[in-house]
């Protein structure tokens, strides 16, 4: 069995801690033939999606040097779309060339153009906090003055906890980053009521068939609101809540529906915030902090012959 990887350039990622070179070891500890690419290696010539790809072993990144193959993408038996955001012109078009593709893609080239990672928690208004999408100065004043403890402004293509301010007052400087995060008002964001919990940590879960797979708690560097760990919050392990199992319980008939068969929900206090979609992340942390190997997991559902 073959499988592809869309990623990053390997050279740029961080092999300790990434969750996408976890799962390529696993792969090919469980005997398959793993290649890798970027999405600029993708392309279509002759009425057949193709790609410049690049076997890979688990000393890749260190000394080998890979060993550069150019075929058909349905040379492969499961493509995994593993390229972190932010989702731009380049990402949308590299899912347009997989959606040609007749071998299985995850998570679905469709599904990631249909969906926002911050606009899909929508479709779930019972789970989530007090939100409103909008780019007007005067609905987000109004929000704000409802929401006395503050609202959390994001922006729709920010990820990792990147562009992300927590707006206290209507001062002047508040209304400097509100400006800057919509672009003097042309461009929606997204803005949720301040949610306290967040300071004792948020959950990041990992989703596999619409079913649990690992949680950790992200806890906030001292002086921050953001969990994240690209924003240095530093993982400890958790337990699954009763209202944890409602929230997986509420999303996981969508997310099969639409082929999003492993994704990462983040959940503060009893809310759902965002559901990571394209590249979700955390695997090396919960193996950590709980003595597990999830990754193994992974690599055997999507080899089962009732998934390809």
């Amino acid at each position: 069995m073959k499988w592809l990887f869309v990623i990053d350039p390997l050279e740029s990622l961080n092999l300790s801690t990434d969750s996408t070179y976890a799962i390529m070891k696993e792969a090919v500890l469980q005997g398959l033939e793993v290649y890798y690419c970027t999405i600029q290696d993708l392309f279509y010539k002759s009425r057949i999606p193709s790609g410049i790809t690049k076997a890979f072993s688990p000393s890749d990144g260190q000394q080998n040097l890979p060993i550069i193959n150019t075929c058909p993408l349905s040379n492969f038996d499961l493509i995994l779309m593993r390229k972190d955001p932010p989702y731009d012109i380049g990402y949308h078009y590299a899912t347009q060339i997989l959606s040609f593709v007749r071998t299985r893609v995850v998570n679905s080239p469709t599904a990631l153009r249909n969906y926002n990672e911050k606009l899909i928690i929508l479709h779930f208004p019972h789970l989530i906090p007090e939100t409103i999408v909008t780019s007007k100065e005067i609905l987000i004043l109004n929000f704000l003055a409802e929401h006395p403890k503050g609202i959390v402004l994001k922006s729709l293509d920010s990820f990792q906890g990147r562009l992300v301010r927590w707006i206290r007052d209507a001062s002047p400087d508040s209304i400097d980053v509100i400006k800057q995060f919509t672009h003097n008002y042309t461009t929606p964001v997204m803005i949720q009521e301040y949610l306290p919990q967040v300071l004792e940590g948020d959950k990041r879960i990992l989703v596999l068939g619409g079913k649990i797979l690992g949680v950790i708690s992200r806890i906030p560097k001292k002086g921050s609101f953001l969990a994240n760990f690209g924003q240095g919050g530093t993982g400890k392990a958790t337990h699954i809540t009763p209202r944890d199992e409602e929230i997986i319980a509420g999303i996981s008939k969508f997310l099969l529906d639409n082929d999003l068969h492993f994704v990462g929900i983040d959940v503060i206090g009893n809310f759902l915030t965002e559901i990571n979609i394209t590249c979700p992340t955390g695997i090396v942390q919960i193996n950590t902090l709980n003595n597990i190997h999830v990754e193994e997991r992974i690599v055997s559902y999507f080899r089962e012959p009732k998934f390809l």
